[in-house]
């Protein structure tokens, strides 16, 4: 985990947070909290709800805005993201047309702004919108490489670009939105031929931005995603690392949650970067088989038609080393109430996402089932909202209502 390295703690016990409510006094507590160096560590060995608690989704969408065929507004392709405002209008980005399409709260279409092109409030390759300022939305197009502001109704305000300290060799990307105006990038690295082959793994400077642009804040190095790199004096071929170890991170508006992926520890630094409270989880990495070895490769070739390409990457995939275990999680995300949500990580064949979710204080509620195929991009005090394929493979964004026991 990034960060300060902490030593066992010498004993100072702030809380057992939870107790187990079934009376059994000899019973260990699911959470414990201490205080190491002025940093919260929190560890989680069970759920706090109880059998029969929890939340859970409604077996049926509220909304669902997807058809195979019809009017072109309901027909999407490349989903990036998809946002239910403070009226209940739903905003979707489809990059597939370059556009953000709005709808009421029931899925009828309303509007859209933008196209493909390099104007003003055009895209060249949108990607997941940001909430900014209440219903004002933040957007970063690959393609231009510029932030977009749209306010509530979708008017086209401004845009600008991230200024990137590691000029041509750095590709910035935005993260996320804070209250006091900042915005929180990223830089990804650019490989070229000639760099070193084999699995690679750089750290990753999170940058904050000013409303215009300026870097007026470095938030620190962190450990990079995992890449598995050919490379020659004249070529070089770049893909992700079998069961890579992808640093997972989720801003909100009190700071910022990040985790290296290494193990189920994720570290919470406020809007300053100031690293104060680490939660844990005891649950081991999944170990990595060879079935899921045979399960990975199967699926990164099913959908190669080509055969040199095919002869090509079956060969990289036989030189790729497979780590022992697999990543502690996939992604996360914080909710309207300021809950922790962590995907764990499945193996190849597991189609149940299975989401642990974390009170504000780091303390674990318990375990949330969403339907497979759906991509969650943005949870509610009582929805959850995310893109669903069906099994044409035709894209939906769909609402469902969060139900809480």
């Amino acid at each position: 985990m990034p960060g300060r390295i902490l030593s066992k703690p010498s004993a100072l016990i702030l809380a057992l947070s939870i107790i187990a409510c079934s009376g059994d006094s000899a019973k260990p507590p699911p959470s414990t909290a201490w205080d190491s160096a002025g940093i919260t560590v929190v560890e989680n060995s069970a759920s706090l709800w109880q059998e029969a608690e929890g939340w859970r989704l409604a077996d049926e969408p509220t909304v669902d805005i997807g058809v195979l065929e019809g009017e072109s507004a309901y027909q999407l392709h490349q989903v990036m993201g998809a946002l239910r405002l403070s009226d209940g209008r739903i905003v979707i980005a489809n990059a597939g047309t370059e556009e953000l399409r709005y709808y009421d709260a029931s899925g009828v279409y309303l509007s859209a702004s933008g196209r493909k092109g390099k104007g003003p409030g055009e895209f060249e390759n949108l990607s997941r919108p940001r909430l900014f300022s209440g219903d004002s939305l933040l957007t970063w197009d690959w393609g231009n490489r510029r932030v977009s502001v749209f306010d509530p109704s979708g008017r086209f305000v401004r845009s600008f670009r991230l200024e990137a300290p590691g000029g041509a060799s750095s590709m910035p990307d935005l993260l996320g939105a804070f209250p006091n105006r900042t915005l929180l990038a990223n830089e990804g690295r650019v490989f070229r031929p000639g760099d070193a082959a084999g699995v690679q793994r750089d750290s990753v400077r999170y940058l904050v931005h000013d409303m215009e642009g300026a870097l007026v804040d470095t938030l620190g190095r962190f450990p990079g995603p995992e890449f598995f790199v050919v490379a020659s004096d004249d070529a070089i071929t770049v893909t992700s690392r079998a069961f890579a170890r992808n640093p997972q991170m989720a801003p909100h508006d009190a700071g910022l949650y990040l985790g290296s992926n290494d193990s189920y520890e994720i570290g919470h630094y406020s809007l300053s970067g100031k690293l104060d409270r680490l939660v844990r989880k005891a649950q081991p990495n999944l170990p990595v088989t060879p079935e899921d070895e045979r399960l990975y490769i199967e699926r990164r070739l099913e959908s190669i038609s080509n055969e040199a390409w095919r002869h090509q990457t079956e060969q990289m995939l036989a030189d790729m080393p497979f780590p022992e275990t697999m990543p502690a999680y996939s992604f996360m995300i914080v909710d309207a109430e300021e809950n922790l949500w962590v995907l764990d990580f499945r193996r190849p064949g597991d189609e149940q996402p299975r989401w642990t979710v974390f009170d504000p204080q780091g303390v674990m509620l318990g375990i949330v089932e969403t339907p497979p195929t759906l991509l969650v991009y943005q949870i509610g005090a009582d929805f959850v909202i995310g893109r669903w394929r069906d099994d044409f493979d035709v894209e939906h964004v769909r609402l469902f209502e969060l139900i809480k026991d």
